[in-house]
């Protein structure tokens, strides 16, 4: 692992990704896998060391808004003002593409491209070193548990990526929200690290994507553990006996009584849940436990983003047959604790 901001370090990334190889590099979000996205050879073994399904487009992370509307046809009024108020950050803009700028491998054939101008000082200093857009997609295999930590994609991929940039945990911890600005009337693809309220600020009413185009979803990757896993509204619904040989993901301070608790924030900040997420996922999930139960956050901000995985994941491990356990897998929305 390499963990220097240094010159040598970005020129050796800047080699890899020339020759065609993978680099893991951090974001404010999680961890990425970042290829050439003008080196086709370089695209397909990203979809191939992914495990990714062909028709799930990728997006292109870039340096600047600038470089980022180059790539696209035209550039609708709301999609530069939400990039001049949320960019660098974790928003990802879905626009129509400039066919000759942007390959159909990345878009699975389709006339719309993901870009993002991310806010971690190594990723733009990558970016900026490399000078073109690179196609980034989480560093973890499709259906495992995104990474927030160089560690944590090193243990994913081992040898198969021959460089990861130590750019520290990651500091939202939740992918990007995905916003779909290729038609007059926005629509959200993916809650993520901007919240929905100050997105509505600055374009007005966002449709919640329910019949969209079946093609463009971004939402079918599920977060597969190898443990049963459930949510819960408060620990109260866990009695002492089932306990003793489980995990909790606690929202608040860790109740009494169960095997391992992880508090997603002890004092109930949302941002600091967002980025503790999938990191104490993946340590309780290798503990052997019996049973990993999870409570909901508000319904708000960064809340609806990490809910969203949350139920993401319940509804992987019933459909994995792992069971939907001691309470439904989608329970409604829990109270506002602040």
């Amino acid at each position: 692992m390499e963990n220097l901001r240094s010159t040598p370090v970005l020129d050796r990334a800047v080699a890899l990704l020339h020759a065609g190889e993978l680099v893991g590099i951090p974001t404010e979000t999680v961890y990425g896998l970042a290829a050439d996205a003008s080196n086709p050879g370089a695209v397909a073994r990203l979809f191939e060391c992914k495990r990714r399904a062909w028709f799930h487009p990728i997006s292109l992370l870039c340096d600047s808004a600038k470089t980022a509307f180059h790539l696209v046809a035209e550039v609708p009024e709301s999609a530069a003002r939400v990039a001049q108020r949320f960019w660098p950050g974790p928003l990802t803009l879905i626009l129509r593409k400039r066919p000759e700028a942007v390959p159909d491998l990345l878009t699975a054939g389709l006339p719309f491209v993901g870009v993002r101008v991310p806010d971690h000082p190594l990723a733009l200093a990558l970016l900026e070193r490399f000078g073109r857009p690179l196609a980034v997609t989480s560093a973890n295999r499709s259906g495992h548990l995104s990474a927030t930590t160089a560690e944590a994609v090193e243990a994913e991929f081992r040898d198969e990526v021959p460089l990861v940039l130590d750019g520290g945990r990651c500091c939202v911890g939740v992918e990007s929200t995905v916003l779909f600005l290729a038609d007059p009337r926005p629509v959200l693809i993916r809650s993520g690290g901007t919240p929905l309220d100050l997105l509505e600020e600055v374009v007005g009413p966002i449709d919640r994507e329910t019949d969209f185009r079946s093609d463009t979803r971004r939402l079918g990757r599920h977060y597969v553990l190898r443990t049963p896993f459930s949510l819960i509204r408060t620990p109260e619904e866990i009695p002492a006996s089932a306990r003793k040989d489980a995990g909790l993901l606690a929202w608040g301070p860790c109740p009494e009584g169960f095997a391992i608790c992880r508090s997603l924030s002890a004092l109930f900040r949302l941002e600091e849940a967002a980025a503790n997420l999938f990191g104490y996922l993946r340590e309780l999930d290798e503990c052997g436990l019996r049973r990993i139960y999870a409570m909901l956050l508000p319904e708000r901000g960064l809340g609806c983003a990490v809910n969203e995985r949350l139920r993401k994941a319940a509804e992987a491990s019933a459909t994995a047959g792992l069971g939907a356990g001691d309470y439904a897998s989608n329970p409604s929305s829990p109270p506002s604790s602040s």
